[in-house]
């Protein structure tokens, strides 16, 4: 039988490492939802380079995003909710509210930007590839 709590934890770790790598937000790390005091909200995840950012993460197989989506707006107050979310051997999705796009797009070109993750990538950024390509970033 799987622990469902291990299971989150084991999601939130894995999506901050992700996180570590992908945008270089090398603060990304659980909260410390499980000590009786909720750090920084009730997210999933912390980021101090993304303050306003409320992180919800989902490993499931099965997800109804919506139930999930309006919880993660609830919580995160005047913060913007993103939920991530990922099936087993699949890259890991984003969920927003569209209306929260532009503010997502603001927030981001404010953060500030990590040092060279791709030494051959020109601006110093991992590029990804096309979408529908095969490839792996």
């Amino acid at each position: 039988m799987v622990n469902s709590r291990a299971k989150g934890a084991r999601a939130e770790r894995l999506l901050a490492q992700t996180l570590r790598e992908v945008m270089g937000w090398s603060s990304a790390r659980r909260s410390q939802q499980f000590s009786g005091c909720v750090e920084g909200g009730a997210a999933d995840l912390v980021i101090a380079e993304a303050p306003m950012l409320h992180v919800e993460s989902k490993m499931v197989e099965a997800l109804s995003i919506h139930p999930v989506m309006q919880r993660a707006v609830q919580e995160a107050g005047t913060k913007l909710a993103v939920v991530c979310h990922k099936k087993k051997r699949t890259d890991w999705l984003i969920t927003l509210r569209l209306t929260d796009l532009p503010r997502l797009v603001e927030m981001l070109s404010s953060c500030t930007p990590p040092g060279p993750s791709d030494p051959t990538s020109p601006s110093g950024t991992i590029s990804s590839p096309p979408l529908g390509s095969s490839e792996s970033p």
